[in-house]
């Protein structure tokens, strides 16, 4: 994880969790002290994958602004709050889909929640990149099949002869399958539609 913004209206407490963040998972957090300038920079960078409130803020007491991240960014949220405050909004945090950590809180505990979002994240994005490959493998087996089928339609050929004929013409082109199809695609419709 990389893009982390930190949001605190206490110095101390930003230097605080800045010193833990860049300590522990070595990257360099991006610190704002509003609930504004969080948005500014929220609206700038779409990359970014965790907001640390430390609440409350110069603008606002976190709870809305957190409200904001989860509803209107990817970024995922964790709300630094006073225990007694946290007991009365879990279920609003919880519905809002918001980590609410109450103060005092250890490092550990701050470091197993950060850590867990860092492996969800992980492991989100090579469930994204699996999901890409299967659709482009779609798309390329919907090209080929239109393709046949056309090759049917128009040239009179059986399915068994049209697949020969794709694999043949992407030999001799020395072109994927997928894209040999599109190119016969293209011919076809040229001459037939």
């Amino acid at each position: 994880m990389e893009k982390i913004l930190i949001v605190s209206g206490n110095k101390a407490a930003s230097e605080a969790l800045l010193e833990f963040i860049r300590g522990t998972f070595k990257c360099s957090p991006k610190i704002v002290e509003s609930a504004y300038q969080a948005k500014t920079h929220l609206e700038s960078d779409l990359m970014t994958e965790l907001v640390m409130i430390n609440s409350p803020l110069l603008d606002e007491s976190g709870v809305e602004f957190a409200e904001y991240v989860t509803g209107n960014t990817a970024a995922n949220c964790i709300l630094l709050i006073k225990s007694e405050t946290a007991e009365k909004i879990e279920e609003r945090a919880e519905k809002a889909g918001i980590i609410v950590v109450g103060r005092p809180f250890s490092k550990s505990v701050l470091y197993q929640i950060v850590r867990t979002i860092d492996i969800a994240l992980n492991r989100s994005a090579e469930l994204y990149v699996r999901n890409a490959r299967l659709e482009e493998r779609i798309d390329e087996i919907q090209t080929i099949d239109k393709a046949k089928f056309m090759l049917m339609e128009y040239k009179g050929m059986t399915e068994s002869e049209a697949h020969t004929y794709i694999e043949q013409y992407a030999m001799n082109k020395r072109k994927k399958k997928s894209l040999a199809a599109a190119a016969v695609i293209d011919k076809l419709s040229e001459q037939y539609l």
